[in-house]
């Protein structure tokens, strides 16, 4: 009797796990089945939504018919909102996101957040969007040793997280920058140092393309790039004028992430499905037109870049801490 019951069990635990084994397969065949949610902390129009929406509608191509991306704008506390969402929803494959970076490494280097840029799990970078030290036409600067020499450089800023990359910059360079913060965002910021306020700006060249191409502000150097941008082919790099030990941590990171411990096969599906995406003809095509640049590094680069970048700002935290709010 005992024997034929051992028999039973063995034959229940082997079809138990046969059945199991078909369930799992059937689930990770059957992602993803529903809609994807991409949170950003930008607002419609703004450089965050422009590149999701456009990555997102093309992402589409290489998704099961009738899965879609579906973008949520989250504006608010620096980004901190939309990270959130992302980093606390279900690690399903379901939600994904942009975060900004550096700028929402830099609170949780000083006081707990609920969330942990350490953990999260990187997809992909879209770009490094370098950043451009430019002032005013009517400031008295006109080259970086002059500001560096200068008693005093005011820069206008959106917020500190946001603008950490600058903060960063200015403090190594030894530019004695004040700011004028709480701007609602870069173009606002610079109208403002346009009227006075203040004599340079120093935001990613894509917020600054404009100003820039119609001379209404001056370039000096650029921040955060192995070469000279194209459009300012006459700029410098931060490297070229003796700073090469910063260039490879600043600059803002598009990248794409979702919440930690997201399972590896969906980790591996969303990488390659983002990553073929970013290399499709239109898409490409698109990124010319709408002049937004895309230099794409697979998950894997992304996370190893990601884990630097953090690294290097948090050896720099002493002289950060005092931009804490």
């Amino acid at each position: 009797m005992k024997k034929l019951l051992f028999v039973f069990l063995m034959v229940v635990f082997v079809f138990s796990e046969i059945f199991l084994g078909l369930v799992t397969e059937a689930s990770a065949e059957d992602y993803p089945s529903k809609d994807i949610r991409w949170i950003i902390g930008g607002k419609p129009g703004g450089g965050f939504d422009t590149y999701s929406r456009s990555i997102g509608r093309y992402m589409e191509k290489y998704l099961p018919q009738g899965v879609h991306i579906i973008v949520e704008n989250r504006p608010g506390a620096g980004h901190r909102i939309a990270v959130t969402m992302m980093y606390n929803s279900e690690p399903d494959g379901y939600t994904i996101g942009m975060p900004m970076m550096p700028g929402l490494y830099f609170p949780q280097m000083f006081e707990k957040q609920k969330y942990d840029m350490t953990k999260i799990t990187w997809l992909a970078m879209i770009l490094r969007d370098p950043r451009v030290i430019a002032v005013t036409p009517n400031s008295k600067f006109r080259t970086l040793k002059d500001l560096q020499q200068a008693e005093s450089v005011k820069y206008t800023i959106v917020g500190f997280s946001s603008e950490t990359g600058i903060l960063l910059a200015n403090e190594k360079l030894k530019i004695k920058a004040t700011y004028i913060s709480g701007h609602k965002n870069s173009k606002e910021a610079v109208l403002a140092a346009l009227r006075g306020d203040a004599d340079a700006v120093g935001f990613t060249f894509g917020s600054l393309r404009k100003f820039l191409l119609d001379k209404k502000l001056i370039p000096i150097a650029v921040l955060g790039s192995e070469k000279r941008i194209p459009a300012i082919s006459d700029v410098p790099t931060i490297a070229e004028l003796g700073h090469a030990d910063l260039n490879e941590v600043l600059g803002n990171f598009r990248v794409i992430a979702g919440p930690p411990n997201l399972p590896a096969e969906r980790t591996k599906y969303l990488r390659d499905v983002i990553w073929k995406t970013l290399h499709d003809k239109e898409f490409v095509a698109w990124t010319k037109t709408a002049k937004r640049p895309v230099e794409p590094l697979n998950g894997e680069a992304t996370e190893k870049v990601m884990k630097k970048v953090m690294t290097e700002y948090g050896a720099f935290k002493d002289i950060l801490k005092r931009y804490v709010k």
